[in-house]
């Protein structure tokens, strides 16, 4: 015995096919920005003769130092100029934020922007979360 499917069965399917891409739109819509903010960052400038993967590795204990630098730099705009010790040498560096991808209420993300570390006219970019109260004139976390 050959059995089709029935036209309930069909529009049944199709109502179910349809309520699954509606429920995973707001997911792409979300990794579409993210990833459109992601891959736009600041071209930086690369010298020769600065050693990058120092530069790298002292930005990131400067991070690990500070846990709250990102509010730092959310509240100077133009520039935040910072001084930190890492391996026993000295790192001077301009850290400016770029524009921060904002989130809807809806959306269960965080805001991230780009932060771009300038070490000695070595650029250095970090894709930091930024909390929304910060961004919103609240209080820092």
């Amino acid at each position: 015995m050959k059995r089709g499917f029935t036209l309930l069965e069909v529009v049944a399917a199709t109502v179910l096919l349809t309520m699954i891409v509606a429920a995973g739109i707001p997911f792409l819509r979300s990794a579409r920005a993210d990833l459109q903010a992601a891959a736009s960052p600041v071209v930086g400038v690369d010298h020769a003769d600065v050693d990058r993967a120092e530069i790298e590795t002292a930005v990131d204990d400067l991070l690990r130092q500070r846990p709250g630098l990102i509010a730092e730099c959310v509240q100077q705009p133009a520039g935040y100029h910072v001084e930190w010790t890492s391996d026993e040498h000295l790192f001077r560096a301009e850290v400016r934020l770029g524009p921060a991808v904002l989130v809807d209420d809806e959306e269960h993300r965080s805001t991230h922007t780009w932060a771009v570390f300038n070490v000695d006219g070595t650029e250095c970019l970090r894709w930091m979360r930024v909390p929304s109260q910060l961004l919103d004139g609240g209080d820092s976390p």
